[in-house]
């Protein structure tokens, strides 16, 4: 067995040195690694702005519609949370309140007959304004309600437009024509046989009474002349004053 050969101590230095020169270098690179001042990039202005607002999702009907429009736009709604399931697109929800509304009165419809149609009233008798044989134009109305109730037979028939007309024949002397009063009321045209007559309700108390005429038939035209309304509660034929 050969003896080792002893160790060569001035090979020492050199590894020594070549050991400090690795961990030089390292510590080198490490501190200027950890110096380096971090720059941050520079932003530049695009030609396009950006929206840098709330984010927003857009949400689409998980149901196809069955008639679908030619532009669709999509609902877009903020994303505060998640999207509740809107339902079938026809899905309606039932109405929990109910509309009661207060039923007020109003005109009771009457079918008058023309002026040709009508037959004389006989003297002696009165007669409520819805007589058959007495003829009202389209305007007049006839009218049975709480304000009418002390009115002859509970009824009137009214007119609210200057120009219209009612009609009556009659075989007497006479007649006196019932009326109900009031602020509204006009002024009254009346015609026995062509003959012009006018009053206004301030200056009679609820009754107009007719000249004395030669006894026989005659034909009478009541006309609304001016005011904002006239009426007509009854016609009362007589023979004698």
């Amino acid at each position: 067995m050969q003896p080792r050969p002893p160790f060569d101590r001035t090979l020492l230095i050199p590894i020594a040195i070549g050991v400090v020169s690795i961990l030089g270098i390292a510590w080198i690179f490490l501190t200027g690694d950890l110096t380096e001042t971090f720059n941050p990039p520079t932003a530049f202005p695009t030609a396009m702005p950006f929206d840098v607002g709330p984010l927003k999702t857009e949400a689409a009907s998980l149901f196809p519609s069955a008639t679908p429009a030619q532009d669709e736009t999509l609902l877009t709604t903020t994303a505060t949370g998640p999207v509740a399931y809107p339902g079938p697109p026809d899905a309606k929800l039932a109405s929990t309140s109910t509309l009661v509304t207060e039923s007020r009165p109003t005109p009771t419809p009457f079918i008058s007959p023309t002026p040709d149609q009508i037959l004389p009233l006989a003297a002696g008798r009165r007669y409520d304004d819805t007589d058959p044989n007495i003829a009202y134009d389209r305007f007049w109305i006839a009218l049975k309600n709480s304000s009418t109730v002390n009115e002859h037979k509970g009824t009137i028939h009214a007119s609210n437009s200057v120009g219209s007309e009612a009609s009556f024949r009659f075989s007497g002397e006479g007649f006196l024509l019932g009326y109900k009063r009031g602020r509204s009321f006009g002024t009254v045209t009346v015609l026995i046989d062509n003959q012009p007559y006018s009053f206004h309700e301030q200056a009679y108390d609820l009754v107009w009474r007719s000249p004395e005429l030669s006894p026989g038939d005659h034909f009478v035209q009541i006309i609304h002349q001016s005011g904002e309304s006239i009426n007509v509660d009854y016609i009362e034929i007589w023979t004698e004053r």
